[in-house]
């Protein structure tokens, strides 16, 4: 029997307002536990590192908290040279990331111990040694994403120099932020591209659902809400889809002239 192209819808609903829908099609004949293996198998090829780390940045932040760029002394950086040089890792360009990467999670566990029983620490970080946009080299050093509570013990606590500056967001959205970090870092085979706490928590997102009508016709907005990103349509092709639901009171007086949002 061949495979037939069947048609699953997912959403993914953040505090902020923020909610995603993927539209993704499975050719497959079967039915109960394979045709699910071969659903979440679609679903999973759908996505990409950045849209997760956009999703758990509007699950667990608000605009009041911090982007963080923690840099290094030539004295840090010398420790990390060394150390680098007898770990034995080749290309040396990796070792000096790894021993980079150790230092900011010595880094992260010293604010845990100052901040343990006083306020919670959320956080998101990586760490980069290149230029996003020119995809060139550049001095090691890590950006993070903090909870404002936190913000004075982690400038305390890390030995070189950082910079602090309010987050970008669009429509409460993280997702501009999200890509630009996920460019600042380098592809390395099997490391991970970014580090979240444990306790941050993922968005609501709903099982796949398959479309049983007009299931290859494009996605559209939500009446109310305000688009953000839609991929282009294609027939056959996934889509995806990004908007902004606000608050219901913010909707009716936005529908009635009274307030822009």
């Amino acid at each position: 029997m061949s495979n037939s192209v069947r048609w699953f819808t997912r959403k993914y609903i953040c505090r902020n307002g923020i909610e995603e829908r993927t539209k993704f099609c499975v050719r497959s004949s079967q039915k109960g536990t394979r045709l699910d293996r071969a659903v979440r198998k679609a679903s999973r090829a759908s996505d990409n590192a950045e849209r997760q780390l956009a999703r758990l940045s509007n699950n667990n932040f608000d605009t009041e908290d911090k982007h963080l760029v923690l840099e290094y002394t030539d004295v840090m950086l010398r420790i990390l040279y060394e150390r680098a040089l007898r770990s034995g890792i080749e290309p040396f360009e990796d070792a000096m990331y790894f021993e980079a990467k150790k230092e900011f999670d010595n880094w992260i566990r010293r604010v845990q111990r100052k901040l343990k029983g006083v306020v919670e620490f959320k956080y998101i970080g990586i760490t980069s040694d290149l230029d996003g946009e020119k995809k060139t080299p550049v001095r090691l050093h890590h950006h993070v994403v903090i909870n404002k509570e936190a913000l004075e013990t982690c400038k305390e606590k890390w030995k070189g120099f950082v910079l602090d500056a309010d987050l970008y967001t669009v429509h409460n959205d993280f997702s501009a932020l999200a890509a630009y970090l996920i460019n600042q870092v380098r592809y390395i085979p099997n490391a991970k591209r970014y580090t979240p706490s444990r306790n941050l928590e993922p968005p609501k997102t709903t099982k796949p659902v398959e479309i049983t009508r007009y299931g290859d016709s494009e996605m559209r907005i939500p009446k109310g809400c305000i688009k953000l990103y839609r991929s282009e349509y294609a027939k056959g092709a996934n889509q995806y889809i990004r908007y902004y639901r606000p608050p219901k009171d913010e909707r009716f007086n936005n529908e009635n002239g009274r307030r822009q949002i």
